[in-house]
């Protein structure tokens, strides 16, 4: 269900592409006038939005929910904007991302435009492109970070250099979320020169971003990590900390986290990725039907009620379209000033 702070006096502008996409409206206030005795007006808006009505018959604002409305003196009642929330990408830049969504060595030289990496950054773009960027505040985390030694996609394809980076490093935050980033994200990814890394820390990348967005918060201002990633070989290689409880420590810090899951449903990834980005959903309060779908532990943190069944909780993709679909489908959730097209 899409939640979104559609101000009815807003003009409506189209973002983007006519593939679906949210579309953003213009943020403003909208005011209703002053009267002369009789009932206050009512204040409406979207999430994190006021209004009070005026002396006589106020004005009126209309909105969405979680908003309060009084009657009061002076002049018509109002609805003001609400907060654009932080949304953090945390980018999976591990070496498997070489592949395609198949799992398969991809034959399309140069650019290997098959490969999941040039995949997920063309999506990327697509997505957070202007005028997107205006109703989020996005960021950019890519994991593991590059201290030296990793590659780039057509040396990993073709095996010419092997990496060598140190194993299980943290991610490292390229971008601020803020608002307007969507260019600056664009620029920094290339999937010919933006470097492939060995090992899977999604723990470790978890934490830095809670210890980001933590750092950087306000208080009018949701938070949300968005984790892009093709399975579920961390236990390879980086085991501790462990991602389910990084998600748990997120919510437990207010922090929702969507999992987007880049491979085929008949790929060599997807036995362990369902179960493991299943659980992650629910421990991110974003999974498909949640609560019911998920089940509490002793502690309070989800999980998935039934991991084994077959259903995908998260947003499964496995292709440029796909993924940039998954990612829209999330946007229209958090977006401020944003009515699904």
């Amino acid at each position: 269900m899409a939640l979104w702070c559609g101000l009815a006096a807003a003009t409506v502008q189209a973002c983007g592409n006519d593939g679906g996409r949210p579309r953003t409206t213009s943020p403003q206030s909208t005011s209703g006038a002053s009267g002369d005795g009789g009932t206050g007006g009512i204040g409406g808006g979207g999430p994190n939005v006021s209004g009070s009505g005026g002396s006589g018959t106020g004005g009126v604002g209309s909105g969405g929910p979680n908003v309060s409305g009084s009657g009061g003196s002076g002049a018509g009642g109002t609805a003001t904007a609400c907060v654009p929330p932080d949304m953090l990408i945390v980018l999976d830049r591990t070496l498997t991302m070489h592949r395609t969504p198949d799992g398969d060595k991809p034959a399309d030289a140069p650019n290997y435009g098959s490969s999941k990496w040039h995949q997920a950054i063309t999506a990327l773009e697509q997505v957070i492109a202007p005028p997107l960027d205006e109703g989020i505040r996005f960021g950019l985390e890519l994991w593991p970070r590059d201290s030296g030694g990793c590659v780039r996609l057509e040396q990993q394809v073709t095996g010419s250099q092997s990496a060598s980076n140190n194993s299980c490093e943290t991610g490292e935050v390229l971008v601020e979320p803020a608002l307007h980033t969507g260019r600056a994200i664009a620029s920094a990814l290339d999937p010919a020169t933006t470097t492939l890394c060995y090992s899977t820390p999604t723990g470790q990348a978890l934490l830095e971003g809670e210890a980001y967005l933590q750092a950087n918060h306000a208080e009018d201002r949701d938070q949300y990590v968005m984790l892009v990633t093709d399975g579920a070989d961390w236990a390879d290689t980086c085991p501790s900390p462990d991602p389910l409880q990084a998600v748990q420590q997120l919510a437990a810090a207010g922090i929702k986290t969507y999992l987007v899951g880049f491979f085929s449903s008949t790929g060599s990834e997807v036995g362990t990725g369902v179960e493991f980005l299943n659980d992650m959903a629910c421990a991110g309060h974003t999974a498909e039907g949640f609560p019911a779908t998920c089940t509490q532990d002793g502690n309070g943190n989800y999980v998935a009620a039934d991991p084994d069944n077959g259903a995908v909780l998260y947003h499964q993709a496995s292709s440029t379209m796909g993924l940039a679909t998954a990612l829209d489908d999330i946007a229209a959730e958090v977006c401020c000033f944003c009515d699904p097209e």
